[in-house]
Parts: C-alpha cells; sequence; structure tokens
C-alpha cells in the first residue's frame, strides 16, 4: 500500500502494526458491544482506493519509490532532529519524494507523466478520504516471482475491496469520448471494471467525468433478456454525466461531512445506523451483481473484445473473474487458456463454454484456442434434458473430456445427408437447446485415435424434434 499522506510504502507487517494500535484505542468499546464494531474499526482503517489504467512508457515502479524510501530514512537518521521533509499542504512529504524520483539517473527515471500520474492518483484518494492507496505499477515487486503470483491471483479481490477504484484514461479528453478510450479493450481492465463496487472515472487531465462515483447495478433488462442479447457489454448499466466542475451541493456535502467529524460524539448512533443501512444496501447489489456474473459464455463474450500484450496474460486477467485457481507459467502461452477452461469446467456445469466459434485448442478440440472464439456463438441454453441420466459431471481424464452425453452415429436412422457433413464426421452429440424456439445445437464429432474416443468438427444449430432420439448408452469422450 501507499500512504496518500506522505507516499511512502506501507508493508504487512507495518499495516497490520498500525491496525494493532488502532484497535487497542477501541478495545473497551469491543469488548462491551458486538463485533460489528469491531469490524466496521478495522475496515475504516484498511479503507483504500485502487488506480485502473494503462501503462505508459517509464512508470513510477517499486525499485523506483522503495529507493526514494530508503534514501529518505537514511537522510533522517542522520539528521535526527529534522521532523520531517519539505512538506505541502495537501500530502506532507510529497513533493520531495516527486523531486527525489526526478533525479534519479537517466536510465531509471521515471517519466513526467508517470509522476503526474501518481501525484494525482494520491490526490484524488485524498478527496476520497482514503488512508492508503494502491497502484499495480507501484505496490507489486515484480522482481520477486512469488509475490507476482500472488498479486496476479488475488487481484480481484483487491479490486472488489477498494472503497472506490479511481479509472485514469489518459486518451480521453471529454466525456463523449470516454466508450472509445483504449482502457475498455485491455484484457486486465475487464476485472477492474467488473471487480470494485465503485468507480470514478478522470479525464486526461484528471478531471472527474462523473458527478459522483458509480454505483453499478444490473439492469432488469439484462436480468429478463435472452443471455447476450441484452444491450451493452457490461453487466451495468451506468447513468453518468457530464461534469465541469464541482457542484455546490457536493461542496455543501464536504461541508456538512466536516461538522459531522467535529461532533462525532453526538452522532455517532446515527452514523452507525446509516453506515449499516448502507451496508445492507451494498450487500443486496453485490449478491445481483454476483448473479450476473454467472454466466460463463456471457464473461468469455466480454473477454473476447479484449487483448494482451502477452499471451498468457488472456488467460490470468480472467482468473479472478471465474473465481478459479491457476499457476502462474508465463512462456506457456496459449496453454494458459485452455488451463483456464479446465479448470471452469470442473468447477461448473454450464455448458456455455462450449458455444463457441472458431479455432480449437490444440490441447483439446472442445475447448477455443482463445476468448476471441466466443465473439460468435450459437446461443446455447442450459439442457439437462438432453444429458444421459442425471449426470451433469464433466471430468479431464487422459483420453480428453468426458461429457455426459449421448452420442449418435451418423448412419442408419440418425444419418444426416442433408447437413452435408465433411467425411471424417462419424458422430454427433446434442450439447442443449438454442435461443432459437425448436432449435437445438448439435456438436459435429470426428473419431479419435483410441476406442470411443472423439474429436469436435463444428458447432451447428439445427431445427430438431430431440424427443425423437433414442438416448444411446454412450458417454462422450472428446480430446
Amino acid at each position: 500500500m501507499i500512504d496518500v499522506e506522505d507516499m511512502m510504502l506501507v508493508h504487512r507487517g507495518e499495516l497490520q502494526g498500525k491496525i494493532d494500535k488502532e484497535i487497542a484505542k477501541h478495545q473497551l468499546r469491543c469488548l462491551n458491544t458486538n463485533c460489528d464494531y469491531f469490524e466496521r474499526v478495522v475496515e475504516k482503517q484498511l479503507q483504500y482506493s485502487i488506480l485502473s489504467h494503462r501503462w505508459g512508457n517509464r512508470e513510477v515502479v517499486f525499485p523506483h519509490l522503495q529507493a526514494v524510501q530508503d534514501q529518505i530514512i537514511q537522510e533522517q537518521q542522520k539528521q535526527a532532529d529534522q521532523e520531517k521533509l519539505t512538506e505541502s499542504k495537501e500530502h506532507p512529504g510529497i513533493p520531495k519524494k516527486l523531486e527525489m524520483l526526478g533525479q534519479l539517473p537517466p536510465s531509471q527515471r521515471p517519466s513526467k507523466a508517470s509522476l503526474k500520474k501518481l501525484s494525482k492518483f494520491l490526490e484524488m484518494s485524498a478527496v476520497k478520504k482514503c488512508k492508503y492507496a494502491w497502484a499495480d505499477t507501484i505496490c507489486i515487486n515484480k522482481e520477486s516471482s512469488a509475490e507476482l503470483d500472488e498479486s496476479i491471483r488475488s487481484m480481484f479481490a483487491w479490486y472488489r475491496d477498494s472503497k472506490v477504484c479511481i479509472v485514469y484514461l489518459s486518451e480521453t479528453r471529454h466525456f463523449r469520448e470516454l466508450a472509445k478510450d483504449p482502457w475498455f479493450t485491455r484484457g486486465w481492465t475487464l476485472q477492474e471494471l467488473l471487480a470494485p463496487r465503485r468507480l470514478a472515472f478522470y479525464s486526461q487531465e484528471w478531471r472527474q467525468m462523473t458527478a459522483e462515483d458509480i454505483r453499478k447495478r444490473p439492469t432488469e433488462e439484462e436480468e429478463a433478456q435472452e443471455e447476450g442479447k441484452g444491450k451493452g457489454e457490461g453487466p451495468w448499466e451506468w447513468e453518468v454525466k457530464e461534469v465541469e466542475e464541482k457542484s455546490e451541493e457536493e461542496d455543501e456535502d464536504e461541508d456538512e461531512d466536516e461538522d459531522e467529524d467535529e461532533d462525532e460524539d453526538e452522532n455517532e448512533g446515527k452514523q452507525e445506523q446509516e453506515q449499516e443501512e448502507e451496508e445492507e444496501e451494498d450487500e443486496i447489489r453485490e449478491r445481483r451483481r454476483l448473479k450476473s456474473l454467472h454466466d460463463i459464455r456471457k464473461r468469455l463474450t466480454w473477454a473476447s473484445k479484449r487483448m494482451t500484450t502477452r499471451a498468457e496474460d488472456m488467460a490470468y486477467s480472467l482468473i479472478g473473474i471465474f473465481d478459479v485457481n491457476l499457476s502462474i507459467a508465463y512462456g506457456e502461452r496459449e496453454k494458459a487458456f485452455y488451463r483456464l477452461q479446465v479448470e471452469i469446467l470442473q468447477n461448473s456445469d454450464d455448458m456455455s463454454l462450449f458455444d463457441w466459434r472458431g479455432e480449437a485448442s490444440i490441447y483439446n478440440s472442445m475447448l477455443a484456442s482463445s476468448p476471441a472464439c466466443f465473439k460468435r456463438y450459437l446461443g446455447l441454453q442450459q439442457d439437462n434434458s438432453v444429458r444421459v441420466g442425471n449426470d451433469s459431471t464433466f471430468a479431464q481424464t487422459n483420453l480428453g473430456i468426458r461429457m455426459p452425453l449421448a452420442v449418435y452415429r451418423l448412419e442408419g436412422p440418425y444419418a444426416q445427408p442433408a447437413w452435408h457433413l465433411p467425411t471424417t464426421a462419424k458422430a454427433f452429440s446434442i450439447l442443449g437447446a438454442s435461443s432459437t424456439p425448436g432449435h437445438h445445437i448439435i456438436v459435429i464429432l470426428g473419431k479419435g485415435d483410441h476406442p470411443g474416443q472423439y474429436r469436435r468438427l463444428g458447432l451447428m444449430e439445427k431445427e430438431m424434434d430431440v424427443d425423437s432420439y433414442k438416448q444411446a448408452p454412450e458417454v462422450v469422450l472428446i480430446k
């Protein structure tokens, strides 16, 4: 974390020490009340903002700030009588540290744009009344593979638990340009859009583009309509409007907040009640939000429109969105997305994972080679009626993915000359109903290398009476 007041890095041990001191102050109160008060004390101490942005050239990174911090500590030790460095009214110590960062050797020196970004981020964090701030460029020591691994797998939770996510759109000058910003095309920023409960968008010149922080909520239209048919890319409708300057109402609210702080003891009961009501509202929003994140294909469709510099990151950036465990192994390239899909199918029976068109993974023909394959899908619906018995289990075996689907060989009563299939097609399975009434999605299968093993050749949507198809006893293995 970064301390918003003085731009000092705060490591876990130091943060724990600060929390322990605060708990000690409230120990008597905590003993005489329920655990909710104790939790609120901890949460208040841990309120932090988090930065979402696109990396630029020569960003301020962890070694930069750590080197400056070490230098400051050494100077303080030499000059024990000097309590503080040069201060600014808003953030004591920040101008001095920015100056020191700008004086690093040319090969290590951060760009002026990155220094301004850091300074403004901390300034906006203070406006949002956050004690701490977190930025991926600075708060991850990428020289430690263990820390990098943990950070990637924890990223979604960090964005979700922040008080507010400050989104800096470096190429947007005006509100009408917001949707065209490259931020909306990058893989990592998808989870940074989905995870936080509150978002604040800032333009190139660090002007907030919404009158207040956006609280995300699912739309009634999206919940009611068929998946993939609703308006927009994401699961929330935003009410945003252009603001050129802070409104008088916001100024009045800030004045009221200051008055309440001065008379905190008198209004404590009222504030706690309001906080409890707000927490209940947030919990309801969170339940609805998670419900909207249930559909696998929907999430992969969002990811299909985004890009990452490294192939592996297209999978790693989705770890938190799908809530799966996946080890980090840079160098594996497209295999990372294959492993992600395997983790998903082992934790879900949602057949929409197989509703894609395009290039298959070289590791298994039933799985997509990349999220881009989910740009074009057929609209497969969850349909347990086509499965063998009551089996809803997917499993990854040494012979392929075991799927509880009946296999119909393309011969005799199940021959389909009107389908104009390739000569390598030997059978098909019905995956489920289509979003088009009376239609079903079928997977065309070719023979595999082992008995009972098949390969996916393609996906088709056909009008058919599934009741006329007697389920064969075979359970399909697809490699």
